[in-house]
């Protein structure tokens, strides 16, 4: 007998697995053009463009975004097989969870040329779905559900009181 887990925690496993596995792929393409481009305009340069703070905050974003991308595999096959769902799917999302809020703090508090739907559009994406995925990971982590035991019936006949 297949033991039965929360299908709505699963369901939210699967959802917000698929969506990091998107945006991860999504972020790691566009933080590795970012990249190439500030070590490119450095190199073009001759040093003249240093860009070693956006450097530092978009390697950590570029990680955060591998990060979110093997954890949103992670959370598809903890969809499918809910008991191998452990510690180790919790610690994914909060490294993915501290990554991006590392790599956004330091854009923010080091660049002044970081505008402001940028930050707020990669804490949307780079926030809010970690913290979705360890919801679903909590909610599955319940254990399986117990089956519902029919209600006994009383061999008595009760009368009702007057």
């Amino acid at each position: 007998m297949e033991l039965q887990y929360d299908p709505a925690g699963r369901t939210l496993l699967k959802t917000t697995g698929i969506l990091m596995i998107v945006f991860g792929v999504f972020g790691t393409l566009i933080y590795s053009l970012g990249l190439a481009a500030v070590i490119g305009l450095s190199y073009a340069t001759g040093g003249v463009f240093s860009a070693s703070d956006d450097l530092v905050g978009m390697g950590l974003l570029w990680t955060g975004a591998l990060v979110e991308l093997i954890t949103g595999i992670l959370g598809l096959r903890g969809a499918k097989k809910p008991e191998r769902v452990g510690k180790g799917r919790i610690l994914w999302g909060l490294l993915c969870l501290l990554l991006t809020l590392a790599g956004l703090g330091h854009i923010a508090l080091r660049s002044s040329a970081a505008p402001l739907w940028e930050l707020a559009f990669g804490l949307a994406l780079g926030v809010v779905t970690p913290i979705v995925y360890l919801v679903g990971v909590a909610r599955v982590r319940r254990g399986p559900l117990e089956a519902d035991d029919p209600p006994e019936e009383d061999s008595q006949d009760s009368a009702p009181a007057l």
